[in-house]
């Protein structure tokens, strides 16, 4: 099996049944060594009680801009690289 990096938000939405044709993904950039971009990724993984969600929605948000700072600094670091 292939480990092929996705680089588009799988993100399907709450509208869409693959079992009654076609979908169509977000197809947004992912963060970095995600499935899903940073407005999906929110979405996917906020769910709990009120005092529970809100942890984890400040824990969300750090990781989301955490991956996010690591994609620009890969970025940049892609950029420095020597053209061969």
């Amino acid at each position: 099996m292939l480990d092929i990096p996705i680089r588009e938000c799988q993100w399907i939405g709450p509208d869409q049944d693959p079992r009654r044709g076609p979908i169509h993904y977000c197809g947004a950039p992912v963060i970095t060594g995600k499935n899903y971009c940073g407005d999906h990724y929110w979405l996917v993984y906020k769910r709990g009680t009120a005092i529970a969600g809100k942890k984890k929605e400040k824990a969300i948000d750090a990781e989301i801009e955490s991956l996010k700072r690591q994609q620009e600094i890969e970025e940049d670091e892609s950029y420095d690289e020597p053209i061969r």
